[in-house]
């Protein structure tokens, strides 16, 4: 395969996004595997960083005393929504869109507009799975999808400017 000189800084930059998604792919693909496999440690992880942030939340609210209850209520909403159940669905879509991920780098760095079709798919799970695992009201749902959802249209967008090298 011959590189035109005049594509070669394009496709260097698809390379390199190719390759950080294939290995965030890869990292969370395992890490999803872990809680599929083991949710009561996730459930576990998260509890004890909510009583972390409570501890940093109770100093900061008291400069502001009518957001105590507020958030308050975020955080029982949280904790409510931490399950083994919850965890280990959300850990499945994960898997399942992190797959999709893999398999759509993959494909784009073999310069297939297919492999963007697979990585929006995943992108598509990545956020609209914890809305429906947490709900859309629950912050915890709502922090998830808001994360993936900002990550993968950075990304979604940036292998959009670059499919008219793909075939």
């Amino acid at each position: 395969m011959e590189l035109d000189p005049s594509n070669a800084q394009p496709t260097k930059f698809l390379k390199m996004l190719c390759y950080l998604t294939i290995f965030g792919s890869i990292y969370m693909s395992f890490s999803s595997l872990s809680g599929l496999l083991n949710p009561e440690a996730v459930t576990q992880a998260m509890s004890k960083s909510l009583d972390e942030w409570q501890t940093i939340f109770e100093k900061s609210i008291q400069s502001a005393p009518g957001s105590e209850q507020k958030m308050d209520e975020i955080l029982a909403e949280v904790h409510a929504a931490n399950t083994s159940g919850n965890m280990r669905d959300n850990s499945f879509f994960s898997l399942i869109s992190n797959l999709l991920t893999l398999i759509g780098a993959w494909l784009m760095l073999r310069l297939r507009k297919a492999g963007f079709h697979f990585y929006l798919i995943g992108i598509i799970i990545s956020v609209i799975a914890p809305l429906l695992v947490f709900g859309s009201d629950n912050f915890l749902g709502f922090s998830y999808a808001f994360f993936e959802g900002i990550l993968g249209a950075v990304f979604t967008l940036l292998y959009a400017l670059r499919i008219k090298y793909m075939h």
